[in-house]
């Protein structure tokens, strides 16, 4: 049995899912978004956002996916199959629902107002009809100019990843036969692991699971109704490789000694991610998408090493800050886009500088978001439904009340 704290862990999915924040905020602000989001811009924009975006992107829900993974490994063996799915209905399912008529309506609401405002000059809470008809054709002409599909039924905006986490638990009967199924191989497996080596293999597995995205870059599909099996292949890997890796916790090791090296690695294929993956959309071979696909498989993974690695050797104790910021991020993430959206729609009729854009978003999403938490959430029937437990957390930087952990769940 399992029974340590994976503390440097729990900080590393709750800076995961605060990150979020950044990640949308500088969607807003992009020079030259994807193809596949072919949406209006801000006028004031800076190419400083769309390497933000690209950045976060590339590495954040990888590495979830691997956490979350990872995390059901282990709730697994303490609580067993089925208990494991009622936990998981309660603290994901759940959210989902609620969040379906709550958030969703409302980041959806002033994601729409930014793009007409941008587009048509206006500012109005409920947009034109004729308007957003013309920006939806405008947007679906663009799609289908480069063969992607349009038209597709909205999502679940920002909460997709509680989507595919609920599918995806259905695959933990999936691992654990994978698990059974390796152990007489288990000796050649942990030593493949714990060789800084086995980047290059995940790193290969990866690209295989991004051959069917433009660029070799999923930003495409995944936020929409109808499931996407491109993206499903693509996150399930992580999800499932999570999951073993608390069997085979070899790479977990590695990560820790490796962490600088394969940072540095990350440094240099990020960069280079971007040229060939701008490369492969202009020109559309065979030869330029293979090097798309694999150059990002392997940007991913070394991220993902370095990550995990720094979150175990940085991070791996007891707390304030962590325990803070793994009961919150939960709530900030449910309600941050609705927030983000809704201040950059306020910002613009402004003509400030981007940056200036960016941090007044930025900032006030994060307030309003923490504060909301501590004062309104965390000691609230809200908590219990989100975390399983009210809390009594102090603000991080101050000293923690005994009763810090209020109510079990």
């Amino acid at each position: 049995m399992d029974d340590r704290r994976y503390y440097g862990f729990d900080a590393l999915r709750g800076y995961m899912m605060m990150l979020g924040i950044v990640l949308h905020g500088a969607n807003f602000y992009m020079s030259a978004p994807p193809p596949t989001m072919p949406v209006p811009i801000d006028p004031n924009n800076s190419y400083l956002f769309d390497l933000m975006f690209h950045f976060i992107h590339s590495f954040r829900m990888p590495t979830f996916f691997v956490l979350a993974g990872f995390f059901t490994s282990l709730l697994v063996e303490k609580r067993g199959l089925w208990g494991t799915y009622k936990n998981r209905a309660a603290r994901v399912l759940a959210p989902l629902v609620a969040g379906i008529f709550t958030v969703v309506p409302l980041a959806s609401l002033f994601a729409v107002d930014y793009i007409v405002s941008v587009r048509f000059g206006t500012h109005d809470i409920v947009p034109n009809m004729d308007n957003l008809k013309t920006l939806l054709g405008e947007i679906d002409a663009k799609l289908v100019a480069q063969g992607l599909p349009s038209g597709q039924m909205p999502g679940f905006a920002h909460l997709w990843f509680l989507y595919y986490l609920c599918m995806f638990y259905l695959l933990i009967p999936v691992c654990q036969w994978l698990i059974k199924w390796s152990l007489p191989a288990g000796r050649t497996i942990r030593r493949l692991l714990a060789s800084p080596m086995a980047m290059i293999v995940l790193g290969l597995l990866t690209s295989a699971t991004l051959w069917p995205f433009h660029g070799g870059q999923v930003h495409e599909g995944f936020i929409y109704l109808k499931p996407h099996p491109p993206s499903l292949v693509y996150y399930g890997l992580f999800f499932i490789l999570g999951y073993l890796f608390h069997s085979y916790r070899e790479l977990l090791q590695t990560s820790i000694r490796t962490v600088t090296g394969f940072a540095l690695v990350a440094l240099v294929l990020f960069p280079l991610s971007l040229y060939v993956s701008d490369l492969d959309r202009s020109t559309g071979s065979v030869a330029t998408h293979l090097a798309a696909v694999v150059v990002n498989g392997m940007c991913t993974w070394a991220m993902i090493y370095a990550f995990l690695g720094a979150a175990q050797r940085f991070f791996d104790f007891e707390s304030p800050w962590i325990l803070y910021a793994s009961q919150s991020s939960y709530w900030v993430f449910m309600v941050h886009l609705p927030l983000v959206s809704f201040a950059a729609w306020m910002l613009v009729p402004y003509d400030l500088p981007a940056l200036v854009k960016f941090s007044l978003a930025v900032g006030f999403t994060t307030i309003v978001c923490f504060t909301t938490y501590h004062y309104w959430v965390q000691r609230t029937w809200v908590s219990v439904f989100l975390n399983g437990r009210r809390f009594n957390l102090n603000w991080p930087w101050l000293p923690q009340a005994p009763n810090a952990l209020a109510v079990k769940a």
